[in-house]
């Protein structure tokens, strides 16, 4: 169960237009159509409440300022993964976000965007900061590694 609302939630967030509230709607029907049948109402309207709390977080949308790929694809070291969320700024820097919908597991969560840094740094030879923004009942919390 605990699967199914982490995907829902992520495939929201991806077919996002843009970072905004006017851009929940739509993005919330495409998580319908796709993963309408895995979750119940009140999963549908807790994901809808996290993502409204992520965009109002201003210590999240400060980190949205350049190129935003959502669900990157990177192989690296014969690892083929997505990243959720990257920026290219212009200055070439790269910032590297992970979600998550709880802090169970935060050591793993830290390596695996210790991984993707490690990969974009060296894929682009430029700078790289990463996050783990969890997204939790009436609370987002962004961690910085």
């Amino acid at each position: 169960k605990a699967i199914n609302f982490g995907l829902a939630l992520h495939y929201m967030l991806e077919m996002m237009a843009e970072f905004s509230i006017s851009s929940i709607a739509d993005a919330k029907n495409m998580m319908l159509n796709k993963y309408g049948y895995t979750i119940d109402a009140d999963e549908v309207q807790e994901i809808e409440s996290r993502i409204v709390h992520l965009l109002q977080n201003e210590e999240f949308t400060s980190l949205l300022d350049g190129e935003i790929y959502k669900e990157q694809a990177i192989r690296y070291k014969n690892n083929f993964r997505y990243i959720d969320l990257l920026i290219k700024h212009e200055d070439g820097s790269f910032t590297v976000i992970d979600y998550k919908t709880s802090q169970n597991y935060a050591q793993n969560h830290k390596n695996q965007v210790k991984h993707y840094m490690e990969a974009i740094g060296e894929i682009t030879k430029q700078k790289v900061s990463g996050y783990i923004v969890y997204l939790m009942h009436k609370k987002v919390s962004v961690a910085i590694l």
